[in-house]
């Protein structure tokens, strides 16, 4: 089959958002099973690996990579049909995609885009995540129009989380399948020394590397509460940990100021750094926090867990889902407290020093031919 992909995001192995992850491991299944993939993205570089086509359309004209404020800038908030339809319509000029068998899409914003076309939705924004995102006008929107193809043999929509597959059916009439995301862990994987890494990002080789692999924005994501549970910590609990913030998107580089602050006056060891590759920061991991107070799938979540890594994640639905059935994972319910609790419980024992491979039950939840075949089949 051909298979275009739409992704609103740059995408390569640098890419620290879970959507740009997860159309990396879609595309690069899809090839190999023997279909011609084409992804193309807004912005970024074009270039061909694993027998994928990662196409920039440069549709804003742009040096530099495209992001929300970008998109927000150009076509407004979404709160009205029009803009939908110009985005549309500058999208539908800039593809043609008379040659393929069917579309993948990754945002809601493409849902006026190619309507006579075989096309599957994945939902990678919950609606929590979309209001915070676009405004509450915006959001209701975009669930109008969503009703509007509940009985289009053309499209298709998808949610990767059971608990937000349910969410959507409720708020719209449409059915939603559920495909969780997969993982190529050979993606995550490095053969680099893991002293090698430590000394080239000048990081601290003796204290417990605590990582936290997801995006800097600051309500959704939560990074200062990691930093508030710190702060509960003991003067020589401190001492042992060194926190590494991993994503340094330029639209969250204003609120790293506010994170060093807090680290310099309690007197915690903290980095903010945008490593070259995702396998390096798992690499050098002791241990992962994700704080998130929402999520629509998790994709940091199941890489660390995928790896052994012992992993502290918020009381989500999809966290929840993601965990059940890994020996690694430690739930906390959104408090400083609890996530201190967390924190101590780990670094005064011994476990994290090692690895253990999930069970083959887990590990087969998140099969990459199985998460292709689901997607092939909803076309067949």
């Amino acid at each position: 089959m051909r298979i275009a992909i739409i992704n609103t995001w740059a995408i390569s192995n640098k890419a620290i958002g879970g959507t740009e992850r997860f159309v990396m491991d879609l595309a690069n299944s899809l090839a190999h099973d023997n279909n011609e993939v084409d992804v193309f993205m807004f912005s970024g570089k074009s270039y061909v690996e694993d027998c994928v086509n990662y196409i920039n359309i440069n549709l804003f004209n742009m040096d530099g990579e495209a992001d929300e404020y970008v998109v927000q800038n150009y076509f407004g908030n979404f709160e009205n049909e029009e803009a939908y339809k110009n985005l549309a319509e500058k999208l539908e000029n800039k593809i043609d995609v008379s040659k393929y068998d069917f579309i993948q899409l990754n945002s809601l914003l493409f849902l006026e885009a190619w309507k006579d076309k075989k096309r599957i939705f994945t939902i990678h924004t919950n609606p929590f995540e979309y209001e915070l995102a676009w405004g509450k006008d915006s959001y209701n929107k975009m669930l109008e129009l969503m009703n509007r193809y509940k009985d289009n043999e053309n499209t298709i929509f998808v949610a990767p989380s059971k608990f937000y597959a349910n969410e959507y059916s409720k708020l719209t009439d449409c059915n939603i399948e559920f495909i969780p995301h997969a993982i190529d862990i050979k993606r995550i994987q490095t053969e680099k020394n893991k002293e090698d890494i430590i000394e080239q990002y000048k990081l601290n080789e003796e204290k417990i590397k605590i990582i936290v692999p997801s995006r800097l924005e600051p309500i959704q994501k939560q990074p200062m509460l990691l930093l508030d549970a710190c702060c509960l910590l003991n003067d020589e609990e401190k001492d042992r940990i060194q926190i590494i913030y991993t994503g340094l998107d330029k639209q969250y580089e204003k609120f790293v100021s506010e994170l060093k602050e807090k680290a310099e006056t309690n007197k915690i060891d903290i980095k903010i750094i945008r490593f070259d590759y995702m396998a390096e920061v798992y690499k050098i991991a002791d241990i992962t926090v994700l704080p998130s107070k929402s999520e629509s799938f998790g994709y940091s979540a199941l890489e660390s867990l995928s790896l052994g890594i012992y992993t502290i994640l918020n009381d989500i639905p999809t966290f929840n889902e993601i965990a059940k059935g890994n020996e690694y994972n430690y739930i906390f319910k959104n408090n400083a407290l609890e996530l201190k609790d967390k924190i101590k419980e780990i670094v005064n024992g011994s476990n994290y020093l090692s690895r253990m491979v999930p069970s083959d039950i887990w590990q087969k939840r998140y099969d990459l031919s199985e998460f292709e075949k689901s997607y092939i089949n909803l076309i067949k």
